[in-house]
């Protein structure tokens, strides 16, 4: 069992970073992806539908550990450019805000994402969640 705190709605704090995650684009990986999206293949960079695969498993590993049943409500992105074959990014999650709408717990994670090596925002994405109860 885990020694970290539940998270649950009221864990969350608007304004809170809960973690940065490490990724690096290994040509591996991109392989994998393109073998079964194999129109996905811009040369040279990382393939648009994998940068979900980021985002929410920046916000999966930092937000945890959850109560089961939470729902994924929404995903956005802001990209200013696709990340490249080879590069390392980090990706911060900051709880952005919460609400309860209709007796249901939402929270938005704001995710920010650079290259590790300049520091570039590469890009940003919000994550709305449904939490479990």
């Amino acid at each position: 069992m885990s020694d970290k705190p539940l998270f649950t709605y009221d864990y969350y704090e608007p304004g809170k970073v809960y973690g940065v995650t490490e990724f690096t684009v290994d040509e591996t990986v991109v392989a994998k992806w393109r073998s079964v999206y194999p129109g996905d293949n811009d040369p040279g960079v990382m393939p648009a539908g994998m940068l979900a695969m980021i985002i929410v498993g920046a916000v999966l590993t930092c937000n945890a550990p959850r109560p089961p049943g939470g729902v994924h409500g929404g995903q956005t992105f802001d990209v200013r450019r696709m990340p490249r074959i080879g590069e390392t990014l980090l990706t911060e999650v900051k709880c952005l805000d919460k609400e309860i709408k209709k007796e249901r717990k939402w929270v938005r994670a704001l995710t920010t994402t650079r290259s590790k090596d300049t520091g570039e925002i590469v890009l940003t994405g919000i994550m709305t969640t449904l939490v479990a109860q």
